[in-house]
This record gives C-alpha cells, structure tokens and sequence, in this order.
C-alpha cells in the first residue's frame, strides 16, 4: 500500500483511511504498509505511527497487516516494530540491516535478536537486493525458519527459481509450521503460486486490486485478460519520469489514484519529484483503459 501524503509530507489520515476502504471493498486479503511503494524510507517515527494506527483502526481486524519497520541497524529496527505493534501491527518485516556490507553471521545475529526483542509478534524477511545489500542467501532464510525465529518471507526480486528453491527448502525445515512465502511483484502475478507463493504484495494492486487477486488465485477465464490491466499499469510508469528506477511506479500510482479522487494529493517524499503537468496529461491519457477504484462509503 502507498502512503498517502499531504502537500507538507505528513501523512494523509484521511486518504490513508480511505484507500484502505477500497483495497478491503475489492478483496484483498491482508495489508502490508511502509514497505517501498510505501515510501519508508522518507518517513520518521511519528508518520509511521500515525498512518499504522489509521489504517488498522480502519481495518478493525478483517484482515493482516504487515508493516515493514526495516532501519539500518538492530535496535533501530527493534524500536520501530515495537511502534509498529503498539500503533496495530499484526506482524512485521524487516530487511537485513543496510549501509554496512554486512556478513551472513551479522544478518542471522539481527533477525535472531530482533525476534527475541519482539516476541510473539510474527516476522517476515524483507528480501529487496536491488535496493539493499547484500541480499539474503537461501541457507540463512531456511535456518531461521526451521529455528522459528522467522514467520514468511516477502521477496521482491524476479528470481522464480531462487524463489522456489526457498520455498522447497522451507516447506521441508518448517513441517506442519507454515512458512508464509509471498512475492512481492508486478509483472508475475499469475505464475507466483505455481513456485510456491502463499500470497503476492504487487504495487500495483493499488490500482487494480481485484485483477491481482484473480490473476494469483488462477479464475477460470479471466487470468489472461487481468494479466493485460496489470501489465497496463506497469506501462503508465512510462510516462513519469521525473525520478529514477522504481520510484517511477510509485510516482505513477499516486497520481493515478489522486486523479481518481481516492488520495488528495499525488505528493512523493523528498528527494522524490510528482509528475509534471504535461506528464500528467499523458498520464490521463493511458487511465482511459482502467476502470477507477471508488469508495464504497461514497467519500471518493
């Protein structure tokens, strides 16, 4: 899920509020906020908590949610999961600390001594290696599964054989414990289950939430026809290039759903930059093929 931000860059309540209404109207089965389209990154203590806290009272428990409270360093990330818990957090994920090249023994000794600090609370590895290094190799993941220090992992490359050997691999150390697999893509929506994904976290999904979910769980008839919204949403990033990389599909999604009247502003953290006029107009153009999201409270 994005978040929401106001012309200051607090974060928007009341637009956070509301697109959660309209991810939950269209049946999406659990939330994961903070993450990277969720901007974490530009957002301190006080704004995470306050979007947490809005979005699970508006949830009310109907369904998950995940929130990312990745930091640099152990008892940073400690810190912010424990804001996480208390703002409503039904679990957390958190990448290997970054900044430092760290080794395998110093990523174990963070997950281990951060799920010692939290508890019960369930844990998700947060596996991004083309935004943090270094990446988590499969050895580590399926031992801190078998020790139960991890819950579920969410990896976010477009590596379908590493993602099936960890899921082989965690099935087998895990037993009858489950090991939550989810794939947190936007173009392999529709083969995710096929190499043992559990669920998927696509960013797109804040556009077109219901395609996704029919394209992962394969209904008969429509995966090839949802396949083709999704990939057209992708397409939309093509006409925002006023940043880098993937910040161009967040960019993308927050205009779009600014211009549906679902948030109230397309704001991006700094050092981040909104589409221009012209790419907006462009942009306007390629929403002719979505189908706009709307608030089931009428408020959209």
């Amino acid at each position: 899920m994005i978040t929401p931000m106001c012309p200051d860059e607090t974060v928007d309540e009341d637009s956070a509020r509301r697109l959660t209404r309209v991810l939950l109207s269209a049946g999406v089965d659990g939330l994961w906020l903070l993450g990277t389209s969720g901007e974490f990154a530009a957002l301190d203590a006080g704004a995470r908590a306050s979007l947490v806290e809005a979005v699970c009272d508006e949830v009310a428990g109907r369904v998950p949610v995940v929130v990312n409270v990745s930091q640099p360093g152990t008892a940073l990330t400690i810190r912010t999961g424990r804001d996480a818990v208390r703002a409503g957090a039904d679990g957390v994920a958190a990448t290997p600390p970054f900044y430092h090249p760290h080794s395998p023994a110093e990523i174990d000794r963070h997950y281990r001594t951060t799920k010692d600090a939290l508890g019960d609370v369930p844990l998700f590895a947060y596996h991004i290696p083309q935004n943090v290094q270094p990446p988590l190799d499969a050895a580590s993941i399926v031992a801190l599964a078998a020790d139960g220090v991890l819950q579920g992992m969410k990896d976010s490359q477009p590596n379908l054989q590493w993602f099936r050997l960890v899921a082989d691999r965690t099935r087998e150390a895990t037993g009858p414990d489950p090991f939550t697999m989810l794939m947190g893509t936007r173009t392999l929506v529709d083969v995710a289950a096929d190499v043992g994904a559990h669920g998927v976290v696509p960013a797109m999904a804040n556009l077109v939430p219901a395609a996704c979910r029919r394209a992962f769980f394969g209904e008969s008839g429509t995966v090839r026809e949802d396949v083709k919204t999704i990939s057209g949403c992708e397409a939309l990033t093509a006409h925002v290039r006023a940043t880098s990389g993937t910040a161009t599909a967040i960019c993308a999604i927050k205009a779009v759903l600014c211009h549906w009247g679902v948030i109230a502003s397309d704001r991006v953290g700094l050092p981040l930059v909104a589409p221009a006029a012209d790419q907006l107009e462009a942009l306007g153009t390629a929403l002719a093929a979505l189908t706009p999201l709307t608030d089931p409270e009428g408020s959209a």
